[in-house]
């Protein structure tokens, strides 16, 4: 299956080698989850992510579906 993952602020420089913009396809075999995706970016487990699939938040265990649209934020705090 194939999703699109879209990446923004810091976490651009997680980026496939050779993607342009913030944005790439990702292809992946069914069942995997979101948690499969991030490992297979290889996203330190620590970053405080923010993780919105096909519009709505969604968690580390979600099974993704073909077609799927993720992406991917950084917490950020302030005052």
């Amino acid at each position: 299956m194939e999703v699109r993952v879209s990446l923004f602020g810091n976490l651009g420089r997680y980026m496939p080698e050779g993607s342009t913009g913030f944005s790439f396809a990702a292809s992946l075999e069914d069942g995997e989850t979101v948690q499969n995706m991030l490992d297979k970016l290889k996203l330190p487990s620590e970053l405080p992510l923010i993780v919105i699939v096909n519009g709505g938040r969604a968690d580390a265990g979600r099974v993704l579906k073909d077609h799927d649209d993720i992406s991917l934020f950084l917490v950020s705090g302030g005052g």
